[in-house]
């Protein structure tokens, strides 16, 4: 084997040849093919190359020196280049590493802020069985209770009216508008007079008319009348000659035929006064129908007359105008007969009511003189009082098909002329009052059924009625544990209810919340809110000392857990060891 001095003809190795060409490279060619990463050339050119380098050492030794030194830099600044080849490696490894590290984190995070509350609160409820719910409670005391019926109901004025109009005009004026107050008597509409004053005209005209007609009737009537008195006369001479020559015929002074003239003479003034009679019955007649034509005209004027008045509409009440549905130059329709549409509605405000909806249920118990308390949805954050008026006797359907009892409720105001028509409201009837008894909020009474109640409660309690289905209950506090306690109720409303037996003044009994008030038991274990409050300030101390020991312990943990990372890293103790080789290399 021949040693050389120089440099790998590799160009991107430029390693120094230390030893015998084959000796140190993998294939035996003298290249350190392990240690570039480059193939070795053949041996053939390998050997060529060691004899011109020896020859070339033997001549210019000086400058083998010299070659030997530009190699040894080349050679560290390919030491260079792999170093960082290695970090760059290094770090696209730790951008990976980072990327799903970050993604797990996101996700975790994620995951947790959706399941923290469900955690939380499942954590929270299993400490609150295992130290028992909390509860509020309230000290038994006496007082009053109302028994109410409630009913919905509208707010009415004591007196409305409709103002319409009684004939089909033009409206030219309207000197009040909505709001305004009016008194008996103002002109409220003026509706255009023209066709109702050409009306009244032409029916003084057909009375007049009518009039003569009367006049020349009744004079027909009193010729026939004297006309009749002429012909009664011809009848009677007519009579006495027939009867004076029948005489005579019966003597013999006359004949038969002489007798007869007079016969005929006699009949024909009968049947005369018989024609006038009739004629003057027909004249009667006429003179009736005369005057039954001029009191209709009489009446068609009055009419007439009073279309005209109808023209202009006076307020029938004192009162304000709570609603106006019409504009000038607008046709009010209407008739004698039939109102028309409706201009504007007239309320008196001085006295307001309640028409109250009673259901069947609740309208024997109502009575009237009975208080009753209204709350107007207008009025939020008022109660106004009330007194019972009236209540209806026969029922009535609305419009979703339900039955009902009107009542009326007198509001008392006092003066205060705030209140609007037609505001919703809903009124409680006082139909009972008891005073100075045991009085417990509503949800404090709990309905069990008499089977299920703890056989020492169902024995021991005079309350239970064992023939019953149900018995009322409730749970007093006793040294943070609850026991059940049958009660008799009095009397109860919306939100309390009067305890007659089972409960004195100054007991302490669960008032809420009503989820834990189902779920409890005799004798069981409770927590009060005071109980919870301090629970809840000595909690964040222990956590806060936990998150400090905790920082703690971690930053005592990250030095050597850097240090074992650091030191397990292969690409670090492959620069470190490349490092090593440079730092030999150079000193050499």
């Amino acid at each position: 084997m021949i040693r050389a001095a120089g440099a790998c003809e590799m160009l991107s190795c430029r390693r120094p040849i230390e030893e015998a060409t084959g000796a140190s490279g993998p294939s035996g060619s003298g290249c350190d093919g392990f240690a570039c990463g480059e193939v070795a050339p053949t041996e053939g050119r390998n050997t060529e190359r060691a004899s011109r380098e020896r020859k070339g050492a033997e001549v210019w030794n000086p400058d083998a020196t010299r070659l030997r030194s530009g190699t040894i830099r080349e050679s560290g600044r390919g030491q260079a280049r792999r170093r960082e080849a290695l970090v760059r490696r290094f770090l696209s490894v730790v951008k990976w590493v980072g990327g799903i590290g970050l993604i797990v984190v996101l996700v975790c995070g994620g995951g947790m802020a959706f399941l923290y509350p469900t955690l939380s609160k499942t954590l929270k409820e299993q400490r609150e069985r295992a130290m028992g719910p909390i509860v509020e409670v309230k000290t038994v005391e006496k007082g009053d209770l109302t028994r109410t019926i409630s009913a919905p109901g509208t707010v009415k004025p004591k007196t409305e009216a409709n103002i319409t109009s009684r004939v089909s005009a033009t409206i030219i004026r309207l000197p009040f508008e909505e709001g305004d107050t009016v008194k008996v008597g103002d002109v409220l509409v003026e509706l255009d007079s023209k066709e109702v004053k050409a009306e009244l005209a032409a029916a003084e005209a057909r009375l007049l008319a009518q009039r003569a007609s009367l006049k020349s009737a009744e004079a027909s009537l009193a010729a026939e009348e004297a006309a009749i008195l002429g012909t009664k006369a011809s009848l009677d001479k007519a009579l006495a000659d027939w009867e004076r020559q029948q005489e005579l015929f019966g003597s013999g002074d006359i004949s038969k035929a002489e007798l007869d003239v007079y016969r005929a003479t006699l009949d024909e003034q009968r049947a005369s006064y018989e024609a006038r009679l009739a004629g003057l019955k027909g004249s009667e007649a006429n003179v009736e129908a005369a005057r039954a034509a001029v009191l209709q005209s009489e009446a068609d004027v009055a009419r007439a007359k009073e279309n005209v008045e109808y023209t202009i509409i006076r307020s029938p009440m004192n009162g304000v105008i709570t609603r106006v549905d019409a504009k000038v130059g607008e046709v009010a329709l209407g008739t004698i007969t039939n109102a028309g549409s409706v201009i504007m509605i007239i309320a008196d405000l001085s006295e307001m009511l309640v028409e109250a909806r009673l259901s069947e249920r609740d309208v024997a118990r109502a009575k009237e003189g009975m208080g009753a308390k209204v709350y107007i949805n207008g009025f939020p954050d008022r109660t106004f009082r009330g007194t019972l008026r009236r209540v209806s006797i026969q029922s009535q359907r609305g419009e979703d098909g339900a039955t009902f009892f009107e009542a009326e409720i007198v509001l008392h105001l006092d003066g205060d002329r705030s209140m609007f028509a037609g505001l919703t409201a809903n009124v409680d009837i006082e139909v009972e009052n008891l005073e100075e008894v045991v009085v417990v909020p509503s949800q404090a009474v709990l309905d069990k059924r008499v089977e299920d109640l703890p056989e020492k409660v169902r024995s021991t309690s005079q309350v239970v009625d064992k023939d019953r289905t149900f018995a009322s209950v409730v749970f007093v506090l006793d040294d943070r544990k609850v026991v059940m306690r049958p009660v008799r109720v009095a009397a109860s409303s919306l939100t309390s209810t009067a305890i007659s037996e089972g409960l004195e003044p100054g007991e302490k009994v669960v008032v809420g919340p009503y989820r834990a008030l189902r779920e409890l038991e005799d004798a069981k274990t409770v927590r009060l809110p005071e109980d919870e409050k301090k629970e809840d300030e000595g909690r964040p101390g222990e956590t806060e000392v936990a998150k400090d020991g905790g920082e703690t312990g971690a930053g005592e943990d990250d030095k050597p857990a850097q240090s074992e990372e650091k030191a397990s890293s292969p690409e670090a103790a492959e620069e470190e060891s490349t490092a090593g080789e440079a730092h030999a290399s150079t000193a050499g």
